[in-house]
């Protein structure tokens, strides 16, 4: 490596040239990377789907779910197995190991799938994919003044404009899917002698395509084809059914109502009272999100001019400003620490060397990015940080090989001896200190789970960074700190210069000296200092003054309420409740000064009150507000949620009414307590007691569970002259489904919309129970029976969704907490220490918490073991610099001390301990041992040479004074920007930035004051041991202890 040095700093071209090469390299990296919010990472996740249009959620759990989870649990390489039943579907969703073949394990799957046997006649056909994952980047409101029928063309052709301008995918809520209803009543059906299968059949016999075969020979040979499907409305009443009694043919329409509308129990919304469509924008894993937000504001300006009059194009829910905010947020924060960091540089070295290391830092900089884009990264917010992180860093190595080469030319020495003799003395404690940083961050990829993925490219990027700096550091640097000194004794030094290095070397003799020979001559009283400022910031964890919370909860830009009345309420009752939130929203914003809403939108037939997605039923429905950005309003969304839920009315009926946020950060509930062993009516009564506990804790809100109660059911039982003529319940089952459901009869394409035509009883015979009652049933004779005479009747509330986890039923009852009146953990605890076994001892089931505390759990698991690994890896780095066992030990004590520095920094700043604030840790127990390394690398020579152990140790730290400083404070001033940023964005990387730069605030005093009293003491230590086994060392060549 030596050789190399000496070759580049000889080399009159050489550094530049490879600095050039940095730059073109980073430069085509940032043409290249993907610019989106988090990391792309894997989500190794096949979903299996099932729908059997009509059935209960009990019928499919019975029938389909618990069949097709036995099928597959034993599948090879799959982690996991949940399953979602509601009515009408399921959906099994399977985690793939990351190490396995995901194709193979989805083929394995389909495999299964397909043979699995038994399911009902009339389900339709599993689907088998695999799930990618796909960004948001803005959402369309497309909205109209005419009828919503006005838009669905229009959205369709939004569709393929979008598509055909790049826009990867496009997920619709509101455009309605639409059916050609045929309608025909009891009445007509018993005068025709037909049953609604056989009608059915009729139809579909004369509305098909069909293949014929092929007549004729080679050449001569033709397909034979009947075109016989019919697809409109016009067509099907013309239809010819069969001919009646007197010889008169009977069409379809002259014996059904035919039409085509919309598909029942769909989602719908509005916006300002007028019907309207939303498109959100999605982005693929290989898309640039900045890209696609260009395309999707181009079509949007070009639409708004194009599309006819009364038809709006309304852009809202712009995530990809979110992104544009923190890329500018980080950039502006990034320049305003970067000028501090070359501000220190200017203040501290000569103006030359100063330039030079700092040259470093876009260099450096730039190659790493060329580094991310080989290793496949982005440009995203995590990212971004660990450069800004990084700023300081990477002139740490820089300005110890610079200072080390300008203080040898102060002293008289030819600048190239200078420069190659910094290099080479620096060359090992430069390397141990990268490798230390190395250590420390290396571990935080070992941490699973959906914080690791999203957090993984902070350790990658500061690794890049290091990496990238000491090839700038070793191999550019010396060349051109050579041609900026050698002309230096020529120069007059200015006087700026001259008293500022005059006033910095009296403040080293006459003040740091005589402080830390004091420290080390009272090392014990400097060591129990330490001592006494670690405890106190374990005593302020501890005694509960400093809170953890595990991701730092911020105020969002969106707001939702969402309603639910109980089942049966009318649709037009539950919009004009929702119209009354609305009314009480724009009071709200009145009182509180106005100008806070943005946009909203209303949305019926569908709400985000289960956890577990959206619901569908008339019942439900929910507003959906864009609020002005936070930096820009004086109001906390907790304080106009509160405003806003006061003026809500309340209304019998309600059974739930929540205005919450959407969850920003790992996906999980922040307390989540999971029933299972037991009926789902069981766990239903345990979910009701848990929530009666959880209203009892003050800050817990929007407490609800994933099981809730469906529609009333009317359960039929067959009576005694039923099961004598031979019936089942599956015959009287499948006749009521085919009638109060509808007989798909084909499907049929019309641009991209895929309309179902569907034979089914008039709605008013659908919506009529005296119709229901009267409903006549065929018998095997063919024959019918009114259905009242085979069956009775029992009312019950059924259950409308299903949630199971690897086989087993699972209950979540989950609930919102107020960090600023309580904690989730302090919560869970007491559930855990009083409620939790009352229930399960009352109930016999088994309540464990999961969302945000399993992932808690994991996560700290994760970076136990990882801080484990990083120490084993910076002691062995530190024994094989130092060439002892005792030395690292004084190094690594400046890591727990480091801590101190961390705690009491959250508590300056008011905020508590984030799992963010960890990963500060993390990386300031790899950054504050560095300058230690260098201080002990200056302490073993001095002692080699032969000086005293109290005298080599305070020499050591006055020759590297001015070294720690300007490493501490450029790390320091690279991450302040940071801490005084008030905007949403940078409240994620507050707690990160706030543990490194108190941190390392304090590590300085430490590396100064207290490392050398630990040194001594060692030594001392060392030497007694020595003595034990010794009576005569004099002369003996020195060895590090």
């Amino acid at each position: 490596m030596q050789s190399f040095i000496k070759l580049f700093a000889n080399h009159k071209v050489a550094p530049n040239l490879l600095m050039l090469l940095m730059f073109l390299a980073g430069g085509y990296g940032l043409l290249k990377l993907n610019k989106q919010f988090f990391p792309t990472f894997a989500i190794d996740v096949v979903n299996v789907q099932v729908i059997w249009s009509g059935a209960s959620a009990e019928e499919v759990q019975t029938s389909i779910t618990i069949p097709l989870e036995q099928q597959l649990k034993s599948t090879a390489d799959v982690t996991k197995i949940y399953s979602n039943t509601r009515r009408g579907s399921v959906n099994v969703t399977l985690e793939v190991d990351s190490s396995a073949d995901f194709t193979e394990v989805t083929n394995a799957i389909k495999q299964r799938v397909d043979t699995l046997s038994g399911l009902p006649a009339d389900a339709e056909t599993p689907t088998v994919e695999q799930i990618a994952r796909y960004d948001p980047v803005g959402t369309i409101l497309l909205t109209t003044d005419g009828p919503l029928e006005e838009l669905i063309g229009i959205a369709r052709q939004a569709e393929e404009e979008l598509l055909s301008d790049g826009v990867s995918k496009i997920l619709f809520l509101g455009l309605p899917s639409r059916e050609i209803a045929i309608q025909v009543t009891n009445g007509t059906l018993h005068e025709l002698g037909l049953s609604m299968q056989t009608m059915a059949g009729l139809i579909g016999n004369q509305s098909s395509d069909v293949m014929a075969g092929t007549a004729g020979k080679d050449d001569g040979s033709k397909q034979l084809r009947a075109i016989g499907k019919l697809t409109d409305v016009q067509s099907f009443e013309q239809l010819p059914l069969l001919t009646n009694n007197t010889a008169q043919l009977v069409r379809l329409g002259d014996v059904a109502e035919i039409s085509l509308r919309p598909e029942a129990d769909q989602p719908s919304l509005s916006y300002h009272g007028k019907p309207a469509i939303e498109m959100t924008i999605l982005r693929s894993p290989n898309d640039d999100t900045l890209v696609m937000a260009e395309v999707m504001t181009n079509w949007a300006n070009m639409a708004r001019e194009t599309y006819p009059q009364g038809v709006d194009v309304v852009v809202y829910s712009e995530q990809w400003l979110l992104l544009k905010q923190r890329i500018m947020l980080l950039i502006n924060n990034g320049a305003t620490g970067l000028l501090l960091v070359v501000g220190l540089l200017f203040l501290f070295l000569n103006s030359r060397v100063a330039f030079w290391v700092a040259m470093g830092i876009p260099a450096s900089l730039l190659a790493a990015w060329g580094v991310m884009h080989l290793l496949g990264g982005s440009i995203n917010m995590i990212s971004l940080f660990g450069m800004i992180m990084a700023l300081g860093i990477i002139v740490d190595d820089a300005i110890v090989v610079g200072e080390d080469t300008l203080t040898h030319v102060q002293r008289g020495e030819p600048s190239l001896q200078a420069a190659l003799g910094g290099a080479r003395r620096m060359l090992g404690p430069v390397t141990a200190s990268s490798l230390t940083t190395i250590a420390a961050f290396l571990p935080l990829l070992l941490v699973g789970g959906p914080v690791g993925d999203i957090l993984a490219d902070i350790p990658i990027v500061v690794i890049c960074v290091i990496i990238v700096s000491l090839v700038e550091c070793f191999l550019i640097l010396p060349g051109h700190l050579n041609h900026a000194l050698e002309s230096r004794a020529k120069r007059k030094v200015s006087k700026w210069r001259q008293k500022f290095d005059g006033g910095f070397e009296n403040f080293k003799n006459n003040f740091f000296r005589p402080a830390v020979t004091f420290a080390v001559n009272f090392r014990m009283a400097t060591f129990a200092v330490a001592i006494a400022a670690l405890v106190i910031a374990v005593s302020v964890i501890v005694g509960g003054r400093l809170q953890f919370t595990f991701f730092p909860a911020t105020d969002g830009d969106t707001i939702r309420a969402s309603v639910q009345f109980s089942a049966g309420t009318d649709k037009q009752r539950v919009a004009e409740y929702l119209a009354s939130v609305e009314t009480a929203l724009l009071e709200a914003e009145a009182e509180l000064g106005g100008n806070l809403v943005r946009e909203r939108a209303s949305y019926y037939g569908s709400n985000v009150i289960s956890k577990d997605g959206l619901s569908s039923r008339d019942q439900i429905a929910y507003l959906r507000v864009e609020m002005d950005s936070t930096s820009l309003r004086p109001i906390s969304n907790a304080e106009f949620i509160n405003a806003w839920q006061s003026r809500v009315p309340n209304q019998p009926g309600l059974e739930k009414f929540i205005i919450d946020e959407p969850e920003g950060g790992p996906p999980g509930k922040a307390i989540e307590a999971n029933i299972t062993g037991a009926s789902a009516e069981v766990m239903k009564a345990v979910s009701l007691e848990m929530q009666v506990a959880l209203k009892s804790f003050a800050g817990v809100k929007n407490i609800d569970d994933n099981l809730p109660f469906g529609m009333e059911q009317l359960v039929y039982k067959l009576t005694p002259q039923a099961e004598t003529l031979g019936l089942t319940t599956a015959d009287i089952g499948r006749q009521l489904r085919n009638a109060f459901d509808g007989i798909k009869i084909q499907s049929f394409f019309e641009g991209s919309d895929e309309i179902d035509v569907r034979l089914m009883l008039s709605d008013a015979d659908r919506n009529n129970l005296t119709s229901l009652y009267a409903s006549p049933i065929i018998l095997h004779n063919g024959s019918t029976v009114p259905l009242m005479e085979l069956v009775t009747f029992t009312s019950r509330r059924g259950i409308d969704k299903f949630r199971s986890q690897d086989g087993r039923l699972m209950v979540t009852t989950y609930a919102d907490v107020d960090i600023g009146t309580t904690n989730a953990n302090a919560v869970i605890s007491d559930l855990e220490a009083d409620i939790v076994p009352q229930l399960e001892n009352k109930y016999g089931v088994n309540i464990e918490f999961g969302g945000a505390k399993a992932n808690e759990q994991e996560t700290i698991g994760d970076m136990i073991i990882g801080l484990g690994l990083a120490l084993i890896l910076i002691y062995i780095v530190l024994a094989w610099v130092f060439a002892s066992y005792s030395w690292p030990l004084a190094v690594m004590f400046t890591i727990p001390f480091g801590l101190t520095g961390a705690v009491l920094g959250h508590v300056v700043m008011d905020i508590n301990l984030t799992i963010l604030s960890l990963f500060g840790l993390f990386g300031l127990s790899g950054i504050v041992i560095n300058n230690s390394i260098v201080l002990l690398s200056f302490y073993k020579e001095h002692r080699e040479q032969g000086m005293a152990p109290q005298e080599a140790i305070i020499e050591a730290a006055c020759q590297r004074l001015r070294a720690v400083i300007l490493t501490s404070s450029t790390t320091i001033a690279g991450l302040t920007p940071i801490l005084f940023e008030e905007s949403l964005q940078a409240q994620f990387l507050i707690p990160m930035a706030t543990s490194i730069v108190f941190g390392l605030a304090l590590g300085t005093f430490l590396i100064l004051f207290v490392v050398p009293s630990i040194v001594i003491m060692l030594e001392n230590a060392a030497n007694a041991i020595k003595g034990l086994f010794k009576t005569n060392t004099a002369g003996a060549e020195y060895h590090a202890p």
